[in-house]
């Protein structure tokens, strides 16, 4: 059974799940070039079907996330509902949930006859009545327990789901029991939405909200305790737990612009970094509480989550390090475009009639494109003039050797990671134990905000020669935070977060990626350090490159040393 999963929103991105299995996950800004691309993922889609010589009509299932339309771009995000919205909750006197309720169900009704929806999949050649749309936190939650160990170990598990909206609702709590039985206990209205709180708060200090949160957590270690904590008091009179801790109350009547004029309004008088501590202090609180109350209320320590706030590892790190938390697993990327595979998922389990046929145990996120030496040359070709390259017997050797002698490495091979955070195909490479080095890359090549950190791909078998473990977890995919040891503020100290030497590590294993493992190895054999600094091959503002045309396009324009296209070395003639 072919199923392709659809999400036309924010970061729209398509996939197919054969038989359980994750063939191709694409998002449309890496063939777009425009970063949090929305809108109908044709190109996606159109990849998808040629990369796997099918025919549109060999899709037997389209898996579509929403019920009502999702949000395309950041410009809607301060238009349309987000505009009218506040307004009606000024002057309507009753509930406010009941008014995103009536929405939700007014433009339902509408979702499979849009007209851009109906378009795109005649574009693609693709069936209207193959259609299935699925609520988007379900799909969140999908993604959380299908993707888990839970499922394959056939346990039963607490999945949470928390963002900004989606569907008129901004999170929900389900137990799934060990036969694969879903019980939804708890949703949280749009309304009482934490995520919405972030994502206005970053719009409050000029950045961009849906993308750019991750600047928050990274500036908020380096404010005073005192100051996040007195910023963290004025959000506890925006939102917080209802009585019985198990549900989000919003404590004002704003939502939207609205509230973010407030927040003008309260906030004008604390610095930018106040504000990123205080509203980090407040999510980690509010998220750690309302884990902790459900495991309490349920009794089940197994912890799987999903949803853009739990994009927030600072966070994660504090529900893993809970006692109440036995084990957790945190969706990788799991904001809005992992929505696609949530849906596809869901129908799979939902469509199959063999009970063998089971959702594939998550080990790699590669799922995109891949080029041929062919492919390749076709492009070096066309830069003659301006490159030189050659083809290695032995390219991780030879990156290893640049890499010890601190030359910045962007890499283009094998198939393009899934996701928001680079896995190692398509990432900028460099030694970590040299200060410098995040100098380099932070002005020269990435143009980031000074205060962001890099993170470290790090050999699985020396995971804790570098971090600190309170329990056993695994962090295949860079979705939790660690502290560091003494080891690794020596030799990895470019990896780390500058202020308080915290970690987003990768462990790489060697049956998930062999030749980025064997890169890392090599590099070890000559320096002793097992890891690298690794970050996501663009430059800033940018998607993660895609074929190699983007790969030469960013050399060109940044001072990257060299780029590994596969088995062949490039550099530019001035070098």
């Amino acid at each position: 059974m072919r199923i392709l999963g659809i999400h036309d929103g924010h970061t729209s991105t398509a996939c197919l799940v054969e038989d359980g299995i994750i063939k191709v996950a694409v998002s449309e800004e890496r063939f777009t070039k425009v970063k949090g691309q929305g809108g109908f993922p044709i190109l996606s889609i159109q990849y998808i079907l040629s990369s796997q010589n099918i025919k549109p009509e060999n899709i037997d299932k389209i898996a579509l996330v929403g019920k009502i339309k999702p949000l395309e771009s950041i410009k809607e995000y301060s238009g349309g509902r987000q505009k009218y919205f506040p307004l009606l909750l000024k002057i309507l006197p009753f509930d406010p949930r009941r008014l995103i309720q009536f929405y939700l169900n007014y433009k339902s009704k509408k979702r499979v006859n849009e007209s851009r929806l109906t378009s795109g999949l005649a574009n693609t050649g693709l069936a209207t009545d193959k259609v299935k749309i699925f609520e988007h936190h379900q799909t969140h939650a999908a993604t959380a327990y299908y993707l888990s160990p839970f499922y394959q170990r056939k346990e039963k598990a607490l999945v949470i789901t928390l963002d900004g909206s989606g569907d008129g609702l901004s999170g929900s709590v389900s137990v799934v029991d060990e036969n694969g039985k879903w019980n939804r206990l708890k949703e949280i209205s749009s309304f009482d939405s934490l995520g919405i709180i972030y994502s206005r708060t970053t719009q409050l200090l000029a950045m961009r909200p849906w993308e750019h949160e991750y600047k928050l957590m990274g500036m908020a270690p380096y404010t005073n305790q005192e100051y996040s904590e007195k910023v963290c008091r004025v959000f506890e009179n925006y939102l917080g737990l209802t009585k019985d801790g198990l549900g989000l109350e919003n404590k004002t009547r704003l939502w939207g612009n609205s509230l973010l004029e407030k927040m003008y309004s309260d906030l004008r008088y604390f610095r930018f970094d106040s504000i990123a501590g205080g509203v980090q202090l407040f999510h980690e609180k509010i998220t750690l509480s309302f884990v902790r109350n459900w495991v309490s209320k349920t009794g089940i320590r197994n912890i799987a989550v999903a949803g853009g706030s739990f994009m927030n590892i600072k966070a994660n790190k504090l529900i893993l390090d809970l006692p109440e938390c036995e084990e957790l697993f945190v969706m990788p990327s799991c904001g809005d475009e992992s929505c696609a595979i949530g849906a596809a998922m869901q129908l799979h389990e939902e469509s199959k009639t063999n009970e063998k046929i089971r959702i594939q145990e998550l080990t790699h996120l590669y799922w995109g494109n891949e080029y041929n030496e062919k492919e390749i040359l076709d492009t070096l070709g066309k830069y003659s003039d301006l490159l030189s390259y050659k083809k290695s017997e032995n390219i991780e050797k030879e990156a290893a050797v640049l890499l010890s002698e601190h030359k910045i490495i962007a890499r283009c091979s094998g198939r393009m990671e899934w996701g928001a955070r680079s896995l190692g195909n398509r990432a900028i490479l460099a030694n970590p134990s040299k200060s410098d080095n995040l100098r380099k890359l932070n002005i020269a090549i990435k143009m980031r905000d000074f205060w962001m950190p890099f993170a470290p791909s790090i050999l699985w078998e020396m995971r804790k020669d570098y971090a600190v473990f309170n329990k056993e977890a695994d962090s295949f995919f860079m979705t939790l935070g660690f502290d560091s040891t003494a080891k690794a503020q020596e030799q990895m100290i470019a990896a780390l977060h500058p202020y308080d030497f915290s970690m987003r590590p990768q462990f790489v294993k060697k049956e998930h990626n062999p030749s980025y493992h064997k890169l890392i190895s090599e590099f070890k054999e000559i320096t002793g350090i097992g890891g690298l600094l690794n970050t996501s091959f663009n430059l800033h503002g940018m998607p993660i490159v895609n074929t190699p045309d983007d790969a030469i396009y960013t050399l060109l324009n940044s001072e990257l040393d060299f780029v590994i296209l596969e088995n062949f070395l490039v550099w530019k003639k001035n070098k």
